[in-house]
């Protein structure tokens, strides 16, 4: 990067190109959820058919778009702690991190909106730091210490850059919650208009959504090296 070019350019530029990049490191198991989409509209429908939850493929679609996190996310903390493995107890300890972190800022909004969001914000960082500095098999009862470490070393990072992490934060929930809500919406517009269409527009919709999830988790893994490096913090490594 050359001196003088602006800091937002140095965050967004190739973004696109490495959640493109980011994606391709899992395409199988990606591939594998969209064909289940597709197949899923092909199960019958039990329930009431105005609704469409009741309908599996809508439910199946969901369902492996959650199931999709716990692979994106492990290959975005490797472009930070390039050993790094996704094992069960990570996949507690990040349930745990992400339910706390909401327990939080869910108290603090309905105590008073402004500073519920100020937490949201400066505990934005607190999963990334609890995966990084977390070993294989993180123990049930550490837990709790992991939480106030994660917390603590998430205030250090975005309490000077409170305003920039607010608009990354804002930006990445832009690009996981309109993705989510447009896709959805032509789901249900394919579905009305010609049912038979979401054999190939479940998996589709499906692979776009991965791809837009990859290029969010690739923003966040820029922000949090740019928070570590213009703050001087030192986020231990847990081997």
């Amino acid at each position: 990067m050359t001196a003088g070019t602006p800091a937002q350019d140095r965050l967004l530029s190739g973004l696109f190109a490495d959640g493109i990049r980011l994606m391709r490191e899992r395409w199988l198991i990606y591939a594998f959820f969209a064909v289940v989409c597709g197949v899923a509209a092909a199960l019958p429908v039990r329930g009431d058919p105005v609704n469409l939850l009741n309908y599996p493929v809508f439910r199946v679609w969901f369902g492996c778009a959650v199931l999709a996190i716990f692979f994106i996310l492990p290959t975005a903390i490797r472009r930070l702690r390039p050993d790094f493995r996704m094992t069960l107890r990570r996949v507690l300890l990040t349930a745990v991190v992400l339910a706390a972190i909401s327990l939080v800022t869910d108290v603090g909004i309905a105590a008073a909106v402004i500073p519920g969001l100020i937490l949201g914000v400066l505990l934005s960082q607190g999963l990334v730091v609890a995966l990084i500095q977390s070993n294989e098999k993180p123990t049930l009862g550490g837990v709790a210490a992991s939480i106030k470490r994660a917390f603590s070393a998430s205030f250090a990072l975005t309490r000077r850059h409170f305003a920039t992490t607010l608009g990354v934060v804002t930006l990445s929930l832009i690009i996981l919650v309109v993705p989510i809500f447009l896709e959805l919406v032509a789901m249900i517009v394919f579905y009305v208009r010609l049912p038979q269409s979401l054999y190939a527009v479940a998996p589709l919709l499906y692979l776009s959504f991965i791809y837009l999830e990859c290029v969010r988790y690739t923003l966040i893994v820029r922000w949090f090296r740019r928070l570590q490096v213009e703050t001087g913090g030192d986020v231990s490594i847990v081997a």
